[in-house]
């Protein structure tokens, strides 16, 4: 076999694909799983900061076949909703000037899913915190530009959690039912 032959091979090998598929994923017309994910209630004073969180909380849960995000709550499964209760920004390292060189980024929040059918809640997470150092910036319009970029990762932090939440919470309920019909 040349060489030229063993590379065609590969890239069709590279093409065609292993198969393999996440054991949680199945096409969406299949049974998935309708979730409604309500913009969550912002207590803080972070303009759009409850919208930024909802986005990445539909982006993480678009990542898996088994979940379908529903505009409509009326028509969901189970209804996702949340808080920001808090976000706050203290210093954590000075310089010899006495002047704060590392800020840290903290974001407190509850969230939890109800059943629509029901109305019962599957879970609750209450006062979550989660935080993120960001270096102070030589003025204002840099010091902002870092505390977003922190919170833009402590949201993504937040949507992966309660994305993983969902996925062994509900993954498990599916399987209960099936295991009761």
């Amino acid at each position: 076999m040349k060489i030229r032959d063993l590379h065609v091979l590969v890239v069709l090998l590279l093409l065609a694909g292993c198969g393999y598929h996440h054991p949680a994923s199945r096409p969406a017309e299949v049974g998935a799983i309708s979730i409604h994910a309500a913009t969550w209630e912002n207590r803080t004073n972070e303009i759009a900061l409850e919208g930024f969180l909802l986005q990445k909380t539909a982006d993480w849960l678009q990542q898996s076949r088994l979940f379908r995000l529903e505009v409509d709550p009326n028509r969901a499964d189970y209804l996702l909703s949340g808080t920001i209760m808090s976000v706050n920004n203290p210093a954590t390292a000075y310089n010899s000037g006495d002047r704060a060189t590392t800020l840290k980024a903290w974001m407190k929040v509850s969230y939890h899913l109800t059943a629509r059918a029901t109305g019962k809640p599957l879970w609750e997470v209450n006062d979550t915190v989660r935080e993120r150092s960001f270096l102070a910036g030589e003025d204002a319009v840099r010091n902002r530009s870092n505390k977003e970029e922190a919170l833009a990762v402590i949201a993504d932090e937040l949507a992966e959690q309660i994305y993983l939440k969902l996925l062994t919470s509900l993954s498990e309920a599916t399987v209960e039912e099936t295991k009761l019909k």
